[in-house]
């Protein structure tokens, strides 16, 4: 079956998680992670020098959906962080790593969820979004609440798409 760091979304999530660290770096943010090299309970527990700003910091190392103008992530992994979020009092803060889009963007699960319809090729949607009909239901949030946190060149874009696992081609 082979080991969890060898599959591919594993190791394209860590080179987003490595994309994302070197931002929050250049910031003066501070991440911790953690030191098992399996499934861990979030990614990043980030802080300033001062230590007045503590936030957690999920990657997910994927693109937008191509049809639609938004991102998602799996719904029990939201039910988790708003567990986290409610009983801590810590923000939990997203970040979208793009390849097609070349970009990181994202924004703190508080905003992602606030209710917001958009229209699309003439169809309205409302958000958030739950698609409860796959057996691993997802919540999707709208591109509009994404905030650009930097672009990422061609290498990286193209060295995060041979670990795709998408299975269509991306337009």
């Amino acid at each position: 079956m082979g080991n969890w760091e060898d599959k591919k979304e594993v190791q394209k999530g860590d080179v987003g998680e490595i994309m994302v660290d070197n931002y929050l770096k250049e910031i003066g943010i501070i991440p911790y992670s953690s030191i098992v090299d399996k499934k861990h309970p979030f990614d990043r527990l980030c802080s300033t020098e001062d230590k007045r700003t503590l936030f957690i910091a999920e990657v997910k190392t994927k693109s937008r959906r191509t049809y639609y103008p938004d991102t998602g992530i799996d719904y029990r992994h939201y039910e988790q962080y708003k567990y986290i979020q409610t009983k801590y009092n810590i923000r939990i803060r997203l970040f979208f790593v793009d390849e097609h889009q070349k970009q990181i963007y994202g924004n703190y699960l508080d905003e992602l969820e606030k209710e917001i319809t958009i229209i699309h090729n003439n169809r309205e949607i409302k958000y958030p979004l739950i698609d409860i009909k796959s057996k691993s239901p997802i919540i999707y949030f709208p591109l509009v609440y994404m905030k650009k946190i930097k672009d990422i060149n061609d290498i990286e874009s193209d060295m995060l798409k041979d670990l795709s696992t998408r299975n269509y081609k991306y337009e």
